[in-house]
């Protein structure tokens, strides 16, 4: 294979969602419905694979209305001012079956680090799943918080401090083929 393999995301074939605990025992969880992104593994292996990822944070689901357009507000996504959540990979590896994934996501105009450990196993046919899960701080990107007299909603005090994001993908299994070759048996 002499050029590299891309490969398309979308709301078809990736799913991108998120959890936050309320008050301590519940978690509030949902995810994005819009979703597109490029996954490109070169001829020459893993490590200079690449990925990106947007999401549009207008599109956030929790399954309740009225919270979704909170979500979607000044407090938490402000997704007018900062329509799309973005992550790009800056450098991708593989060992022992096992990716690890690190770049820069961009949150609310904020730019953050981020590493995950990307699972890939068989899924139906002949496609693989890769999912990755990983923790954000939601206070550095100013997500459910307020100023003034605001701060005092005891609703803001109950949300969770860390957002926990999982990222699920079904891609073809011949893409990621040249760089499984390289990688050591489990």
């Amino acid at each position: 294979m002499d050029t590299p393999t891309s490969f398309k995301l979308d709301a078809d074939n990736t799913r991108v969602s998120f959890s936050v605990p309320w008050f301590g025992l519940v978690h509030v969880r949902g995810s994005f419905a819009v979703v597109t992104g490029t996954v490109t593994v070169p001829c020459s292996g893993a490590d200079e694979a690449s990925l990106s990822i947007e999401v549009e944070g207008n599109s956030v689901r929790t399954g309740i209305s009225l919270r979704d357009r909170h979500l979607r507000g000044l407090r938490f996504l402000d997704s007018v001012r900062h329509p799309v959540i973005r992550f790009e990979s800056e450098r991708v590896t593989r060992r022992n079956g096992v990716w690890d994934v690190r770049g820069k996501l961009s949150l609310r105009g904020l730019e953050r680090s981020v590493s995950a450990s990307v699972d890939d196993e068989k899924a139906s046919g002949s496609a693989r799943r890769l999912s990755a899960e990983f923790m954000v701080p939601r206070r550095p990107h100013a997500i459910g918080t307020a100023r003034g007299i605001r701060r005092l909603n005891p609703l803001l005090w109950a949300i969770g401090d860390e957002v926990t994001l999982r990222v699920e993908a079904l891609v073809p299994a011949t893409m990621l083929h040249p760089a499984a070759e390289h990688a050591p048996a489990r």
